[in-house]
C-alpha cells in the first residue's frame, strides 16, 4: 500500500512538472499533430463502469467523456462503509498527453473530508494494451486521504499504431454525433491548411497594401501621387492588370476567328484603336509604325 502511495504521488509531481498537450473532451492529438487518441469508444450510455477497490474498501463508478447514469454532472463516485462522495464532474477538462502518457483527469469532485480546502479529484492513466479484452476496463490503485484517486485503464486505444490506423477515420465520421450529444460534449475542430494559408497571404497582403499607401500618402509626398496611384507598386500592378486584360482579349479574337473560318465567314480580325492604346500603355510604345504592323489587312 505504501509503494502505491509513493506512486501516485511520485506521478503527481511528474504531472506538475510536464507540460500538458490538451485536446477536446473526449479527444486529444499529439505535438505533431499526426496522432489521434480518441477516447468515445469508451463513452456509456445509460451504464456505468464499477471499478472494485479489493482491499481498500471502496467501490467505485465512472464514466468517460459522459456523466453517471444516475447522476446529473457527475462523472465518478465512491462507495465504502456506507458512505460516498463524488471525485469528479463534467466539465471542460479532455484527455491529456503529458509526455507519452495519455491521461485523463476529473475535478471539482465533492470538498475532502481530510483537508476541506481541496476538493477531489482523480486520474485515470491510460496504457497502450493489445492483448486486453476489447477496449479494456479501469483499475483501482491508489488513493490520497480519501481525497485523489488513480486509476490504470489497459486499453487498445492508447496505442499509437492502432491511432495512426483507425482513429483519424473515427474522428471524422463521428462529428456529427458529437455534436448532438445531449450532455454537451463538442467535437475536435481542426483547422485546415487551406484555411491556415488563406489567412496568412491575407494577413501579409493588407500590411503589404496599407504600409505602401500610408508610405505614398504620408512620406513620399514629393512624387504628388493621387487616387490609385498612391498604392504600392500601382504601375506594375496596373500593368499586370492590363497585359492580362489584352491577352485575353488576344484568345477571344482567335476564337472568334477559328469559329468564323469553320463557318466559312472569314473576315479580318481588326484591332481597334481601344486595343491599340491598352498595348501602348503595357508596353510604352507611341511608335505609329508599330500599331500599323499589327492590323492584319
Amino acid at each position: 500500500m505504501h509503494s502505491d502511495l509513493r506512486r501516485f504521488l511520485l506521478l503527481l509531481l511528474l504531472l506538475a512538472q510536464t507540460t500538458a498537450i490538451y485536446g477536446s473532451k473526449c479527444t486529444v492529438k499529439d505535438s505533431s499533430g499526426a496522432l489521434l487518441y480518441d477516447l468515445r469508444p469508451l463513452k456509456l450510455q445509460n451504464d456505468n463502469y464499477s471499478i472494485d477497490g479489493f482491499d481498500s474498501g471502496y467501490r467505485f463508478e465512472l464514466n468517460i467523456c459522459n456523466v453517471l447514469s444516475t447522476e446529473t454532472n457527475a462523472v465518478g463516485r465512491w462507495f465504502r462503509d456506507g458512505n460516498s462522495g463524488i471525485f469528479g464532474r463534467l466539465g471542460d477538462t479532455g484527455p491529456q498527453l503529458r509526455g507519452d502518457k495519455l491521461l485523463l483527469e476529473y475535478t471539482n469532485g465533492d470538498a475532502c473530508s481530510n483537508v476541506p480546502q481541496l476538493n477531489q479529484t482523480a486520474i485515470i492513466s491510460f496504457v497502450c494494451d493489445h492483448s486486453v479484452n476489447g477496449n479494456g476496463r479501469p483499475a483501482f490503485i491508489s488513493d490520497w486521504a480519501s481525497c485523489a484517486f488513480m486509476f490504470e485503464w489497459r486499453t487498445p486505444l492508447a496505442c499509437s499504431d492502432a491511432v495512426a490506423a483507425g482513429n483519424e477515420q473515427n474522428m471524422e465520421t463521428d462529428v456529427g454525433d458529437e455534436a448532438d450529444d445531449s450532455n454537451g460534449d463538442i467535437p475536435e475542430e481542426g483547422t485546415s491548411r487551406g484555411a491556415v494559408i488563406f489567412v496568412v497571404v491575407f494577413v501579409v497582403g493588407s500590411i503589404y497594401m496599407l504600409g505602401g499607401f500610408l508610405y505614398n500618402r504620408v512620406l513620399n509626398t514629393s512624387s504628388r501621387l493621387r487616387g490609385l496611384e498612391q498604392l504600392p507598386n500601382y504601375r506594375l500592378w496596373r500593368g499586370i492588370f492590363l497585359a492580362g486584360k489584352f491577352l485575353a482579349m488576344s484568345v477571344y479574337n482567335g476564337v472568334v476567328y477559328v469559329i468564323d473560318t469553320v463557318s466559312g465567314r472569314r473576315g479580318a480580325i481588326r484591332i481597334d484603336d481601344a486595343d491599340y492604346h491598352m498595348r501602348n500603355e503595357i508596353f510604352h510604345s507611341d511608335d505609329e509604325q508599330d500599331y500599323e504592323a499589327l492590323r492584319i489587312r
